[in-house]
């Protein structure tokens, strides 16, 4: 077991009324375990520091930030503790048949799409995530390595203004590509637009291993998004769904920058009139 640093200061409910000082507001961090057997892939663990449970005599701010330097030193040693392994049952080569998740999507604003793979699987998987049948100039736009349309449609747009944009490219042999998909952005933008489709697909780049792949998909109401290395994170929202399904993609042929010529891995469509959708992966 890893250690980890347990809270030393103050009960949140037993604060020393004797002191003057300012308290932290409830922090949270999401980590994924990380020392998992070859061939599965770790679960995530929310780790918390509760209000009032760190103290300055500065300000709200600098608590706040003494929390989260406590949360950042200590999430992964917490994740590896107590998260799980998970060994997936995976479609595909052997047409073991698993339970999915449901595909129906609960009312939300932004969608972050991971693509997964554990040790085992292959290295470097490339991703194709865009937008198709939407009428716009933005259709058949795919975010990923060498696709030519960078990391963030429209171009040179902040976060907060972008339709889609891609984290970057993980070329390693246990990794993730995130996209995050912004369907309350360019609904409004194009108010004409009654519903918005995305296409996933993806291809190894480098040597393949079993081909197993989980797609990871993350719904968010409010908030910003903000990049963070491979990831995108919300701030102040609300996690709405987080629905993980598998897939086993062979290695193919050669790597193509043809989206018709890699292995397609589903759809997602946004329904605007309620800001739902659903998730069809195909198998």
């Amino acid at each position: 077991m890893e250690e980890y640093i347990s809270f030393t200061l103050l009960d949140p409910d037993k604060a020393d009324e004797t002191t003057t000082g300012y308290y932290n507001t409830e922090k949270t961090i999401t980590t994924k375990k990380n020392d998992c057997p070859n061939l599965t892939i770790g679960g995530s663990v929310t780790r918390t520091a509760k209000a009032k449970q760190f103290k300055s005599p500065l300000s709200i701010e600098d608590a706040n930030a003494k929390a989260v330097s406590w949360l950042n030193a200590n999430s992964q040693a917490y994740a590896n503790n107590l998260g799980p392994c998970r060994t997936t049952k995976w479609r595909g080569i052997n047409e073991i048949c698993i339970i999915e998740p449901s595909t129906n999507l609960e009312q939300f604003d932004y969608m972050v799409i991971k693509y997964k793979w554990a040790l085992g699987a292959g290295r470097d998987f490339d991703t194709f995530t865009g937008f198709i049948n939407t009428g716009t100039q933005w259709d058949n736009k795919y975010m990923g390595f060498g696709h030519g349309y960078g990391n963030i449609l429209p171009d040179n747009k902040s976060v907060a203004d972008s339709y889609i944009m891609w984290a970057g490219d993980n070329t390693s042999d246990n990794g993730v590509e995130t996209c995050l998909v912004n369907f309350n952005k360019i609904t409004n933008d194009h108010p004409n637009l009654k519903s918005v489709n995305v296409r996933m697909a993806g291809a190894w780049y480098n040597t393949v291993g079993t081909g197993n792949i989980d797609i990871e998909i993350t719904t968010y109401k409010g908030g910003s998004m903000d990049k963070a290395g491979y990831d995108i994170i919300n701030n102040g929202g609300n996690k709405v769904q987080q629905l993980i399904f598998s897939k086993n993609i062979p290695k193919p042929p050669g790597w193509s920058n043809d989206v018709d010529k890699v292995i397609n891995i589903g759809y997602i469509t946004y329904t605007k009139s309620d800001a739902t959708g659903q998730v069809v992966i195909n198998y």
